[in-house]
């Protein structure tokens, strides 16, 4: 009797000390989270602004959850993470991203724009650095306004295509005023014409027209010079320029007529001197252009004198 006793007392005891152990250090079986727990937790983090821990939640929302109805909002919130962190490359190609795979998703209108604002923030902001990806982002804004026109964000597009394009200005502007200062004048002419015909809305497209005419002046290009003058003093009449180019356009008219002097063209000399007369009556160089005048006219009638004799 006491052994059987002792029997189920020890049986009691060591299924007691199998059951601690089971309980105690055994394996525990964790739930995975779900895709929407991942994101709500990703989202939590974005909000702080701990941008990189966002990611890897919202990496694992895309990439093991593709079916979940989440999935769309994780990737856009993946692209913003990238965007936040200013890892604008990686940003840009998430937004691409949610287009291609999520077209009808409500983010797909967002993440177009996004995208074209990753390019434009991607571009190093001194002008006279690579631009290749502002070119990108000029028109992806172009694209994006055609296609979207009653966005919310159509403003903002627009804003972020001046800033653009004026950056991509003044880079071709200001390569044409490095070229001017080594006398190559006709290589700055052909870049200041580029931003006549790329970007003439922006603030270098009134410098580009002045610089062009500067240009012409300097290869001696004076009836071309004039005209570049006058043009931008008649279509630019606000500009502080314009006394300058009213100025430069006179003197271009007149260097035009005294080369066509020294040229021996003494009738279309003449003919100059007298229309130079009349388009700029206060020029200071009216009493030259009278005296070239008269030579002109002298000249030819001595000419005309001799051919008579001759014959």
């Amino acid at each position: 009797m006491r052994r059987f006793a002792f029997w189920i007392c020890t049986t009691i005891l060591s299924m007691a000390f199998l059951l601690t152990i089971i309980s105690c250090g055994g394996p525990k079986i964790t739930e995975e989270p779900s895709a929407h727990d991942l994101f709500v937790k990703g989202k939590q983090l974005y909000e702080k602004g701990k941008y990189i821990s966002a990611q890897e939640r919202f990496k694992a929302v895309v990439y093991n959850y593709p079916g979940a109805a989440v999935v769309d909002t994780a990737q856009y919130f993946l692209a913003l993470s990238y965007y936040g962190n200013k890892e604008y490359t990686l940003a840009g190609i998430e937004f691409n991203r949610l287009t291609l795979n999520y077209p009808s998703s409500p983010y797909f209108e967002q993440s177009i724009f996004m995208k074209a604002v990753s390019f434009f923030e991607s571009t190093p902001k001194h002008y006279a650095l690579d631009q290749s990806d502002l070119v990108t982002a000029i028109k992806q804004f172009e694209d994006f306004i055609v296609d979207f026109p009653e966005s919310e964000v159509i403003p903002d597009a627009q804003e972020y295509l001046k800033k653009a394009r004026t950056r991509l200005a003044r880079k071709y502007y200001q390569n044409g005023i490095t070229y001017s200062r080594i006398g190559a004048y006709r290589a700055a002419k052909m870049y200041f014409q580029q931003v006549i015909d790329d970007f003439t809305d922006t603030k270098y497209g009134p410098l580009a027209v002045y610089q062009k005419a500067e240009m012409d002046y300097h290869i001696k290009a004076y009836k071309e010079a004039r005209t570049g003058f006058e043009n931008f003093a008649l279509v630019f009449s606000d500009h502080e320029l314009v006394k300058k180019a009213g100025e430069r356009a006179a003197k271009s008219a007149f260097l035009n007529c005294k080369s066509l002097f020294e040229q021996g063209k003494l009738d279309s000399a003449s003919e100059c001197f007298e229309e130079f007369q009349n388009a700029f009556p206060a020029d200071k160089h009216v009493g030259k252009a009278q005296k070239y005048f008269r030579k002109a006219l002298e000249q030819a009638s001595q000419g005309s004198s001799k051919e008579n004799v001759g014959t």
